[in-house]
Parts: C-alpha cells; structure tokens; sequence
C-alpha cells in the first residue's frame, strides 16, 4: 500500500505538470493542446543501451513501454494515398528520450512493413526521405517559424544556405544503409552529421512483413552556422524545458517517393518547412540515478492492478 500511495503522488504530480504546461505554455506552441512528456535515460542506463544490436530488447528493458504508438499519429491526407493506420500495412512503436549530460535526444523506433522499400545507395543519408525510413524534426527552443527555405524565392542562395535547417532541423533516418550510416539532416553543416553529435544503427529482417529496427541519437541547435560549428548554438537540453517535437513515419509499396502514406504527431502538412506545426514536448529529469522505466505512464498505471 506504501508503495502504491507513492506511484500515486509520482503520477498525479506528473498529471499536475502536464496540465500546468497544457494551460500557461508559452505564446507560440505548437500544434494541439498535449504536451507530451519526455523522460530523460540516465548516464547509467545509457551504459546498457545498444543502439547498434538492431534489437529492442534492451529499450524495453531499461526505458520500458514505448513512448507512442499509432494511436498517437495522424494519416496525411494530402501526401499519396493518404493511407490510414492499418498494422497488415505498416505497425510501429516508438521510443523518446534524452540526457542532459550529453545534451541529446534519443530515439528508437520497431516497426513491421508489408513491403520495405529501400534502395538506398548510401552516401547520402539526408535523402533517404524517399524510402521507408523514420523522420525526426526537432524545434530545441520552442521558436516555431519556418526552417527549410528551398522554395522561398525572396532569398537568396547564399541566405537559404545559411538558414537552411537551422533554427529547427529535419532528420531523416533509414533502416539499413550499406555505409553503415543511416540518418543525416538536409543543412549545409556536415560537421553535425557525424559522432559525437548524431549516431545510430539499425536493422531490418524477413519479407512480407519486414521487421526493422531503428535507434538513434542528434544533437538539437537553436542556431547552426555551417562554415563556423563553435559559432553555433546548441540546444541546452535541461529538465523542464517544452521543446517542438516532430515523428513522422512515411510508408512506401511500389516505389520510392511513391508515398503510400504518411503518418505524423500532429496531422499538419509540410512540417519538413514549419516548424510551429510541431507538437509540444516536455523534458522530465531522471532524478538521479532513477531509470526512466520507473517513471513511464504505462507502468505507473499498471501498477494499479498489481
């Protein structure tokens, strides 16, 4: 009873957060009235964490349940054939977290395709868009405004370089990559596509379904300068801060770019160029050494039917 009267103050106090940000969050929210909660993986659980197995095991050992599911996305009605969730078509859970030591946020993603398409050549990782693949938009400072400016013709090619993923930045990750590198962001800054700041690794077995894997981890910025990385400004993740959050899962069957559909966090289209169609993401802290599977909502829940 003690230890059921204590998961019941953890969750109404987490309730009472969520609330409080859904009522008095800033001016310039994103997309809809949730505020999703983002726990952090402490430095201690991040030592049992492969992100290059192509296995969820150990997620769900040391996160726990997945953080969303289909239940939480939208179809795109306007991209292809604007399919609907249909788990014979394509299923998938996926798991957000971050950590304040390395100031990154981490994802992992398990899904199931009846058809994978992957013609990916490598070399390239920002294009892999094209094919089944999983893409991750982060807005670090909660700004919004538009960050991808390849059809903006009152700039220049000198400005749109500049500003190109900047404020907010698009990764784009595949499953399997024959290089071995499997996400990219379509900016000008290579020196952001490369460890310490982004990682990852993935996997993808059997036909008919394919059962893929996907985990990864970026580095957010509030502002990237391509030509100068210590002029650049990272993200300060810390717990507490709402950041704009994006996870899209397009889903192909006959061809690349041929988009069955298009699955996203807000419903919005074109969040690869605005980022206040977002949603919004509220960092909680691991309070020391505690493992963030201790945390989660579905075990709190759950613990009420022990």
């Amino acid at each position: 009873k003690q230890v059921k009267g204590v998961v019941l103050m953890r969750f109404i106090s987490m309730l009472c957060v969520a609330l409080a940000v859904g009522l008095v969050g800033n001016a310039n929210a994103h997309i809809g009235e949730q505020v999703y909660l983002i726990f952090e993986i402490s430095d201690a659980d991040l030592q049992d964490i492969n992100l290059f197995d192509a296995d969820i095991t150990d997620w769900e050992e040391v996160v726990g349940d997945a953080s969303l599911s289909p239940d939480d996305f939208f179809a795109d009605p306007t991209v292809g054939d604007g399919a609907s969730y249909n788990p014979a078509d394509m299923d998938y859970r996926v798991w957000v977290g971050w950590n304040e030591s390395s100031n990154r946020l981490y994802l992992a993603a398990e899904r199931t395709d009846d058809v994978y398409i992957n013609e990916y050549g490598g070399g390239a990782p920002a294009s892999v868009w094209q094919y089944d693949s999983v893409e991750f938009m982060i807005d670090g400072d909660h700004s919004g405004g538009q960050y991808n400016f390849n059809n903006e013709d009152s700039f220049t090619d000198e400005e749109k370089a500049r500003l190109q993923n900047s404020q907010a930045q698009k990764w784009n990750a595949i499953f399997d990559s024959p290089d071995g590198r499997i996400l990219g962001y379509p900016g000008q800054a290579a020196w952001l596509n490369q460890p310490p700041l982004s990682d990852g690794g993935g996997g993808s077995a059997g036909g008919g379904p394919t059962r893929m894997v996907l985990e990864i981890y970026v580095t957010p910025y509030d502002d990237i300068i391509a030509t100068d990385q210590e002029g650049s400004l990272a993200t300060d993740l810390e717990a507490g801060n709402v950041i704009g959050f994006q996870i899209a899962m397009p889903d192909f069957d006959t061809a690349p770019q041929a988009y069955r559909g298009y699955h996203n966090l807000s419903g919005q289209a074109a969040t690869f160029r605005y980022a206040e169609r977002f949603v919004d993401g509220r960092l909680i802290g691991s309070g020391g050494a505690t493992a963030v599977a201790d945390q989660s909502w579905a075990r709190i829940k759950a613990s009420f039917n022990d």
